[in-house]
């Protein structure tokens, strides 16, 4: 049985607070309903492709609230409001959104899944004194850390005791939590045309930002608050569109260095039988999108990179059947094989080479399945040449 402590690593269950109550009894019945759910999910994932194929929504609905009524049973309870979220918009929406929120949805399931399976396995195995949870707990990458360079930290994190440097990764973590309801503020402040409340929400951000040693951005942020109400909103917005932007890169940065596997994979790029030049390094690029595939080539002109573009998962296995490349920059919401589905693939293939997201959603759920697919970095959306150039300098 899954014991109570792996239980509650399992981030996109909601147990804190309720599986501590739970006495042994209920405890087993819980654990059923996960193994329950990990045995009908093939038999799920068939009859939701059925529906999808038919397009026969009304039976969609009827599978989705199905999982829905199982997500809420074993308390993966966003999972489950999102899922309400999709059953409503059915209707409204079309067959393609519809297909591509399922293509998403049922690879989170799946990865809900093996979280479960991986929690069972970690359970049965005899613990490793040089291996404990304890111990994973504590890791962070220190280079990532350091390299961040919105984190004005080199001659702090040396002056820390153990207690003031286990403080520090506390606020940063919570920073990565709280950022998406800060966002979330902020947007709407300035949709409804609030100074107010929008100078309210940015001296909230300004503080965290200090308290983390985002100097430089707690003082742009400043800046911003004093224009407020002396500036054209047009303008306003326009800056709070870079600053948001530029708020989301730090939180995936934040989390790459306290993602709990330690330090990521060294990445080894196959020499080419034809001892190609070091300064021929080969980007594939898959978006669905062709204009942004335009846009993304024009800002590496001119760089020692070689660029090549696809607008589907499936056209960029197909291109790797002839060609070889350094580096993968993958759009996330893709129609067909989305960039999760295709990260995976890439991995199960045992293709190596880094993989960078292009994203514009910093949410750390979003970041935990991105990450499970084979992700090695992230880039937000609309991309800064100078981020893009320094994200693949890393790399290559």
């Amino acid at each position: 049985m899954i014991s109570k402590e792996k239980l509650l690593e399992i981030s996109e269950l909601n147990l804190a607070g309720k599986i501590e109550q739970m006495e042994e009894g209920k405890i087993e019945s819980f654990v059923q309903l996960l193994n329950s759910f990990n045995d009908d999910l093939p038999a799920y994932e068939k009859k939701i492709q059925d529906a999808l194929t038919k397009r026969d929504f009304e039976a969609l609905k009827k599978q989705l609230t199905n999982i829905r009524g199982i997500l809420e049973k074993i308390y993966a309870d966003e999972m489950a409001q999102d899922c309400k979220k999709q059953i409503n918009s059915i209707s409204n929406s079309k067959p393609e959104k519809i297909e591509a929120y399922m293509r998403y949805f049922m690879t989170n399931l799946f990865l809900l899944s093996a979280d479960i399976q991986k929690a069972q396995q970690q359970t049965n195995a005899p613990a490793s004194q040089e291996d404990s949870s304890e111990e994973k707990n504590k890791l962070i990458d220190m280079d990532i850390l350091f390299s961040i360079k919105d984190l004005n930290i080199d001659n702090k994190v040396e002056q820390m005791n153990e207690e003031g440097f286990k403080n520090y990764i506390k606020l940063l973590d919570a920073f990565t939590e709280d950022f998406p309801n800060q966002e979330e503020k902020v947007k709407d402040a300035l949709k409804a045309k609030n100074n107010e409340a929008l100078a309210e929400h940015l001296s909230e951000v300004k503080n965290v930002l200090k308290n983390i040693y985002a100097d430089e951005m707690a003082e742009e942020c400043s800046k911003q608050i004093e224009l407020i109400g002396k500036t054209k909103h047009e303008k306003i917005e326009a800056y709070m569109n870079y600053f948001l932007s530029s708020l989301s890169m730090l939180s995936l940065d934040i989390q790459m260095s306290l993602h709990k596997t330690g330090k990521p994979s060294t990445f080894h790029v196959e020499d080419n039988e034809e001892k190609e030049s070091k300064t021929d390094k080969k980007i594939l690029a898959v978006d669905d999108t062709p204009f942004f595939l335009v846009i993304l080539k024009k800002k590496l002109q001119n760089t020692k990179y070689k660029v090549s573009c696809v607008t589907s998962g499936k056209d960029a296995l197909k291109y790797l059947e002839k060609h070889k490349v350094d580096i993968f920059l993958l759009d996330i919401e893709m129609s067909g094989m989305n960039g999760f589905e295709l990260a995976a693939t890439l991995r199960e293939k045992g293709y190596k080479q880094p993989i960078i997201f292009l994203t514009g959603n910093a949410r750390k759920e979003y970041f935990a399945t991105a990450m499970k697919a084979g992700a090695t970095d992230f880039i937000i959306k609309p991309i800064n040449k100078e981020v893009l150039l320094s994200k693949i300098r890393k790399y290559l």
